[in-house]
C-alpha cells in the first residue's frame, strides 16, 4: 500500500514555516499525548527536538527522541509519533527535491534513516527556531545560513558530504565578506553568495563560521547595528527610521539585539555620542 503523505504539521497546535535557498523550515508545537499513525512526507526530511519528546514509530519498531535528537528521513518513508505528556516543538527542514545541486553533498544524510543525539546540532537548530520568528529582514538570511550549517554538522564525517574547512582563509571567502559588506542592508541569501564566489552553500556556510566566529546571518546582523550606530551618532533621524532602515520591523527587535552588541540602548548609545 502506498504511504500516506502529510504535510510535517499535522496534528500540530501551531507552526510557523519560511522557504529559504530551497528549504522549506517549519517550527512546529505538538499538544502533549498525540498520537500519529503511520505516515510519511514527500520530501526528505530532517528533525530536531527542542522540547519535549516522542517515540518514533517504524513498521516493526519505536525508540524514544528527548530533547537534542535529530532524525532524518528520506522522502516516502513510513513513520510515525507518540507524544509524551510534555508534547514536542520540533524544528524540521525538508529541501526542495528539484535543486539537485544542493542536495547532492547530503545524500548521504538525507538518503536513509538516521536518529542519533548531538546537543551541538541541537544548539544551531534552536538559533534557526528562533530566526524563523524574528521580526527583522535578516532573519531569512541567518536561517538560511544556519540550517546549512546544521546540515554540514549532521554530515561531516561522510564521504559523500563533500564539506572540508580549509584552515587557511580561502580567496573566496574574502570575496564573500566583501559582497555581504557592500550589500549589507540589501536582501541577499547565503545561496547567493555562494553562487557568487563558485563554492557550495553549505561548504560557505561551514567555512564561513569556522574563520569568522560567527554564521553569516549573525554576521550580516552586526554589520547592519553597526551602520545603525553610525547614524545614531551623526544624524537627526528618528531611531525608529533608523531601525527600519536597518532592516528591523519591531522597534523593541532593535533595541534589544543593539543592547546584546553595544551594552546600552540606542538612545542611551546616541546620548553619550554627543
Amino acid at each position: 500500500m502506498a504511504a500516506r503523505c502529510v504535510p510535517v504539521t499535522v496534528g500540530s497546535s501551531r507552526s510557523r514555516s519560511v522557504n529559504v535557498g530551497g528549504f522549506l523550515v517549519t517550527r512546529v508545537w505538538f499538544p502533549p499525548l498525540l498520537k500519529l499513525p503511520l505516515h510519511a512526507h514527500d520530501r526528505a526530511t530532517v528533525a530536531v527536538i527542542l522540547r519535549g519528546s516522542f517515540d518514533g514509530l517504524m513498521r516493526t519498531t519505536s525508540h524514544p527522541c528527548p530533547v537534542a535528537t535529530l532524525l532524518t528521513e528520506p522522502a516516502g518513508e513510513l513513520h510515525g509519533n507518540r507524544f509524551e505528556r510534555s508534547g514536542a516543538e520540533v524544528l524540521t527542514v525538508q529541501p526542495d527535491p528539484a535543486r539537485a545541486e544542493l542536495l547532492e553533498p547530503l545524500s548521504g544524510v538525507l538518503g536513509e534513516v538516521n536518529h542519533i543525539r548531538d546537543r551541538s546540532i541541537a544548539a544551531v537548530a534552536s538559533r534557526a527556531a528562533g530566526e524563523v520568528v524574528a521580526p527583522d529582514d535578516v532573519a531569512p538570511l541567518a536561517v538560511e545560513g544556519l540550517i546549512l550549517e546544521m546540515l554540514a554538522l549532521t554530515a561531516r564525517g561522510r564521504a559523500a558530504s563533500g564539506v572540508g574547512v580549509e584552515h587557511r582563509r580561502p580567496g573566496w571567502l574574502e570575496d564573500a565578506r566583501s559582497l555581504l559588506h557592500d550589500r549589507q542592508l540589501q536582501p541577499v541569501r547565503v545561496g547567493e553568495v555562494a553562487t557568487a564566489v563558485g563554492v557550495h552553500p553549505v561548504h560557505l556556510a561551514r567555512v564561513f563560521r569556522a574563520h569568522y566566529g560567527m554564521p553569516v546571518g549573525a554576521y550580516v546582523r552586526s554589520l547592519r547595528l553597526n551602520w545603525a550606530a553610525e547614524r545614531l551618532a551623526d544624524s537627526q533621524d528618528p531611531i525608529t527610521r533608523i531601525a527600519l532602515q536597518a532592516g528591523f520591523y519591531d522597534q523593541s527587535h532593535f533595541t534589544r539585539v543593539f543592547k546584546r552588541q553595544f551594552g546600552c540602548t540606542p538612545l542611551a548609545y546616541r546620548t553619550d555620542a554627543r
